[in-house]
């Protein structure tokens, strides 16, 4: 029994070994310029979110593009409010924390505001806003539920040894 849970925990170690590398390695390959998607919601409404990436090729950017972004703008015009998604390359810009998950935001005159996101950590990373539980989160819970069934092994083993 103790091989076994000996085993089981260094399987454990290389899984989360290799779950944590490749969450955070980021985009692997920067000597090719990044893909991001590409599009209008003004000439294009699948551009908006809910953002279907599956429907949109992934296009590459110029060598001098180093990033993705993605605006949300919003205007006030005859009565109503019309918000329009872009996504596109960019060659400037600053990518806000959580890899770009939270954005700037700008408000004008003439009631317009904008919404800007640039991120560098993925080819299509300027996909649909929301924060989703990447990788990292993934492999906590998972192997959080693993330590506690190695603990009941171990408690179970010392319950039935004794007796």
């Amino acid at each position: 029994m103790q091989k076994a849970v000996y085993f089981l925990s260094l399987l454990l170690i290389l899984v989360l070994f290799f779950c944590y590398a490749f969450a955070v390695q980021g985009r692997p390959d920067k000597t090719v310029p990044i893909k991001c998607y590409q599009c209008n919601s003004f000439y294009d409404k699948g551009c908006s979110d809910f953002f279907d990436n599956r429907t949109y090729p992934l296009i590459p950017c110029s060598w001098n593009a180093t990033m993705c972004r993605k605006i949300i703008q919003e205007t006030y015009y005859d009565g109503h409010w019309d918000v329009r998604y872009i996504r596109q390359c960019a060659k400037q810009g600053e990518v806000g924390p959580a890899e770009g998950r939270w954005c700037k935001e700008r408000s004008g005159n003439f009631r317009v505001k904008v919404k800007v996101c640039h991120c560098d950590n993925k080819d299509g990373c300027n996909d649909a806003t929301g924060l989703r539980p990447g990788w990292t989160t993934a492999t906590l819970a998972l192997s959080a539920l693993f330590v506690r069934g190695l603990f009941s092994i171990k408690l179970n083993s010392k319950r039935t040894s004794v007796g």
